[in-house]
């Protein structure tokens, strides 16, 4: 008689059968650690592609503090969820994802703009439709490695979970199947997210103080690295006090420059600014022969009766409304560590500013763009900043197109018009212009095909994608209709007896794609490149005043305080303030420093140091402080 086969029996196994699970115990644990260790590491791995494998990486970077940080975040998130759910692959893969969705967000951003994706990107929902078109899911083969990795590290995870379920270890089993050990998990679980959030915020306050500063390595891509920690960064968190706000203060009554600026005693003179969209000098491209006529013509003939040069932007691409604040109010975004991190504040709150400035002297301020109001804010921000008038695209007179947006010579027309309907009280206006913008930013009207270009360019366009062609010869063409249209302006008020004074600068180099760029010769991360992506063109012209003043290279937040000294206007504290900085800094961007006499800085010296940091303490003083040095510091 045939013996009855006896069923399996999880309870009773072999020998053999109770070491499995041992090992498997051991690769899971082993998967899991890989994954703690190198997590933050292929994160940026995949930002930054490196010529070097993972490993190697990894042991460059082993003891850096931020990915020490960055590791922790990490893990706590995963072990919550591992108690959430029990599962070590999920709990792996929840927490890789949104890490890795915000290294992939980030190199896009940082092809466009040189910039990390940081969390104030999430409140400009209005550039999302923009942000869409740059999107582009194609990878390198180092950017796929890195992904292959976080995959099999999840999937590993997944395939042990599995094969531990299946072979038991009888003792753990026993623990991970009371009845309480659910409500442990769960308290665990919540403990995790609990300390996970207490760390995070102790340790952004805590190296997010401005009163220290980086004297290393102060250009190229630097701390820009550490995709999480950049994220979570927060400006306001800042470990300063009234006594360092007293301090800096009195630093600058000390190193007070004397202004060379000669007194206006006559009537104040009108002043007209006009902030001009991706307006860059293209005497910076290399390619020769390439434009079939010079797009800077009309700017270099203005030269022999205005004042040009450049100025040196902390954006690249995009964040127009940093350049934007940066004249308005004097302070240095370098210092913040978004290129829209200004923008926030700005519509929250009253922030000192030449308007300040010009209401104390009778003036009327006059605002005017040409695009939607609700854009980055605009409609609350110049309401806040009490500036009298407030024009947008549907209040304008003149709105002629070019390929897609109202035009720099409709602006232009607008800008006379104000002036004319001022009477006989002096005028501020600032203007920002939206013509040259990409034109993947949502409007109206849709682009103009065919439209009649000016300058025709030749460039061997089966090596680009049509986009990027297209928005290559709209950026040139756009910036030669910039300089028509300051040539209009200065024509009209060469006609006027009132005394005016009018400046025109760009915010950023255009959002050439990295191909263009390449072609072109203007890509690079050395210091001669930077210069060329970090600068822009700047003029100024008054119908009073024959003196030239000399642009080689100076911050754009340095602007005011040169304008209203060649005008004649007096100082401020706050031109006090620019006016020693210059002295220190004749630009101090993301990307480069160069001292007073314009030499390139790689390392600060104690004084250097010493100053920077008052810089950067009287700058957020005025952003975010409330002393009362900073509700005084823009009136004459």
């Amino acid at each position: 008689m045939r013996a009855k086969k006896q069923k399996f029996n999880p309870q009773i196994k072999s020998d053999a059968n109770v070491r499995y699970p041992v090992y498997f115990v051991i690769l899971s644990l082993g998967t899991l650690l890989l994954f703690m260790i190198f997590m933050p590491y292929l994160a940026d791995y995949y930002l930054l592609q490196p010529d070097i494998n993972i490993f190697e990486y990894y042991n460059q970077h082993a003891l850096d503090q931020y990915y020490d940080f960055e590791a922790l975040l990490i893990n706590l998130f995963m072990f919550a969820v591992l108690c959430f759910t029990g599962h070590t692959g999920v709990a792996m893969f929840a927490a890789a994802l949104p890490v890795m969705v915000l290294a992939y967000v980030s190199s896009i951003k940082y092809a466009a703009r040189n910039e990390l994706f940081r969390f104030d990107d999430l409140k400009l929902t209005e550039a999302a439709e923009m942000a869409v078109h740059y999107l582009d899911f194609k990878f390198t083969v180092k950017q796929l490695s890195a992904i292959a990795m976080v995959l099999s590290l999840c999937i590993a995870g997944g395939i042990l979970d599995r094969l531990r379920k299946r072979y038991p270890v009888e003792c753990l089993r026993k623990i991970w199947q009371k009845p309480i050990t659910a409500r442990l998990r769960v308290l665990a679980g919540v403990a995790c997210l609990g300390v996970m959030v207490c760390y995070a915020y102790q340790y952004i306050e805590s190296k997010n103080t401005i009163l220290e500063i980086d004297s290393g390595d102060v250009f190229g891509m630097g701390n820009d690295r550490y995709v999480l920690y950049n994220f979570l960064k927060n400006d306001k968190y800042a470990a300063i006090t009234a006594d360092n706000v007293s301090d800096s203060y009195r630093y600058i009554a000390d190193n007070i420059q004397t202004s060379s600026g000669r007194a206006n005693d006559s009537q104040h003179p009108d002043i007209i600014v006009i902030m001009n969209e991706s307006w860059w000098n293209t005497d910076n491209v290399r390619a020769a022969d390439i434009f079939s006529s010079d797009p800077m013509r009309i700017y270099k003939e203005l030269s022999q009766k205005c004042s040009t040069g450049y100025l040196s932007t902390n954006i690249f691409g995009g964040g127009t409304i940093s350049s934007e604040a940066e004249f308005l109010t004097g302070i240095n975004t370098k210092h913040l560590t978004s290129d829209i991190g200004i923008y926030s504040e700005l519509a929250e709150r009253k922030v000192p500013s030449i308007v300040d400035y010009f209401h104390a002297l009778d003036y009327k301020a006059t605002f005017i763009h040409p695009y939607y109001g609700e854009y980055y804010d605009r409609d609350k921000i110049y309401s806040i900043m009490d500036f009298d008038k407030v024009i947008f695209d549907d209040d304008m007179d003149y709105t002629d197109i070019y390929t897609k947006y109202i035009s720099d010579e409709s602006l232009v027309k607008q800008i006379i018009k104000e002036y004319e309907e001022s009477g006989d009280s002096s005028s501020f206006i600032f203007a920002v212009s939206i013509a040259n913008h990409i034109r993947r930013l949502g409007y109206k009207t849709e682009s103009v095909n065919d439209y009649d270009y000016p300058i025709s360019v030749t460039l061997d366009k089966s090596s680009f994608r049509p986009e990027y062609y297209d928005d290559f010869v709209n950026y040139i063409n756009g910036i030669y209709l910039a300089n028509e249209a300051f040539s209009q302006i200065v024509s009209y008020f060469e006609k006027q007896d009132r005394p005016v004074v009018i400046a025109m600068y760009g915010d950023h180099c255009p959002s050439f794609s990295s191909e263009i760029m390449e072609a072109i010769g203007i890509s690079g991360t050395d210091y001669e490149a930077l210069k060329r992506q970090y600068s822009v063109p700047v003029i100024m012209w008054s119908n009073f005043n024959d003196e030239k003043v000399e642009f080689t290279g100076e911050n754009i937040n340095y602007l005011p305080q040169m304008l209203l000294e060649y005008a004649g206007l007096p100082e401020t504290e706050m031109t006090r303030i620019l006016n020693c900085e210059r002295s220190v800094f004749k630009a101090d961007t993301r990307r480069f420093i160069q001292d007073g006499d314009g030499g390139l800085i790689e390392n600060y010296s104690d004084k250097q140091n010493e100053a920077a940091r008052h810089f950067k303490v009287l700058d957020y003083d005025i952003l975010y402080g409330n002393s009362a040095y900073r509700e005084k510091v823009w009136l004459p």
